[in-house]
């Protein structure tokens, strides 16, 4: 994946609670995917927003956990009742980028925003209508909550030592960053439309996710998210191979949640290899000859999603800001 200096992070750093706390997320999702492999792969997505937070030292401030993937089931439901008219869905991902981005630096919830609330509404675009969306932002909150009651059952402990925090971005560069988030979102929802995508969504998450203010950030997660799809897809369509039994997967997906809490906390961007994994078992365990089709799908879409916020971010914008310049 990503290279950094030896004085940073470790690339992938496992931490024994938070698989611990993974396990019991999980633990709902195993004991389904015995009837329902679809099913069981669905509610496993739903813990993930929640589950992969860091757990607050009060169990007051755990209730934020939940919130968050409260947020992120309605924003999907908003993304897919703006989808039904796809022009007004195109600028609907402009405007909310626009103007989260104008209150970002004095307001945690627009950061919130762009960096969540965002990508999923893109996300959303996938499932047109309220009515095609509802099942899953229902399975975010009902997994948020599943998260929220098993976070209540650690041990409060004292607060950690606060570490010197970076510079908070300025206005003009979080107001700068939603201009481009926006630009970014509405080129790829338009793609999406315009080429009858059957998952708009997913150039537009992919796209949305990886930006940040910061372009070395930006880029490393660009690498980190291509090369998560193709792993978690690859992984998904061997175990789908296999014909496993049912216990299997659930197995398989109870391991995959424990991974992504026990790994929350490293350098490496590793959440899209489980998600993904999670996806492809839902698409292909009643379909598994559809697997070749829906790796190039997800690939191909998710390189789209980044090369449109590579251009837009570390090509175009520095390009303006040159030429606006004055000359001396």
């Amino acid at each position: 994946m990503t290279t950094a200096p030896s004085s940073a992070p470790p690339a992938v750093r496992w931490e024994g609670a938070g698989a611990l706390r993974g396990l019991l997320l999980a633990l709902p999702a195993a004991a389904v995917a015995v009837h329902d492999v679809q099913l069981a792969a669905l509610l496993a997505v739903g813990v993930i927003p929640a589950g992969i937070l860091p757990l607050a030292p009060r169990r007051r401030g755990r209730l934020r956990a939940a919130v968050v993937g409260y947020l992120a089931g309605a924003s999907i439901v908003l993304g897919s009742a703006l989808a039904v008219w796809p022009p007004l869905a195109v600028a609907g991902l402009f405007v909310v980028a626009v103007l989260a981005g104008r209150v970002a630096a004095d307001q945690p919830a627009g950061a919130l925003v762009l960096s969540l609330c965002l990508p999923l509404m893109g996300a959303g675009l996938s499932y047109p209508g309220v009515r095609s969306s509802w099942d899953l932002g229902l399975t975010l909150v009902l997994g948020s909550t599943w998260a929220l009651l098993v976070a209540t059952c650690w041990p409060e402990r004292p607060p950690a030592s606060a570490a010197a925090a970076p510079p908070a971005p300025t206005r003009a560069v979080m107001a700068r960053f939603g201009l481009l988030a926006g630009t970014t979102g509405a080129v790829c929802a338009a793609i999406g439309f315009g080429l009858d995508l059957e998952h708009v969504g997913w150039p537009v998450i992919a796209g949305l996710i990886v930006m940040r203010p910061v372009p070395d950030v930006q880029r490393m997660r660009s690498v980190d998210r291509i090369a998560d799809v193709v792993v978690g897809a690859l992984l998904a369509i061997g175990l789908v191979a296999t014909d496993a039994p049912a216990w299997v997967f659930g197995a398989a997906i109870a391991l995959v949640v424990v991974a992504a809490t026990a790994t929350a906390a490293s350098r490496w961007y590793l959440t899209p290899a489980y998600t993904t994994f999670l996806v492809f078992v839902l698409l292909l365990a009643t379909d598994p000859e559809d697997a070749r089709s829906r790796f190039w799908e997800r690939v191909l879409e998710t390189a789209l999603g980044i090369g449109v916020a590579a251009l837009v971010a570390l090509v175009l914008a520095p390009l303006v800001v040159r030429l606006r310049r004055p000359r001396t």
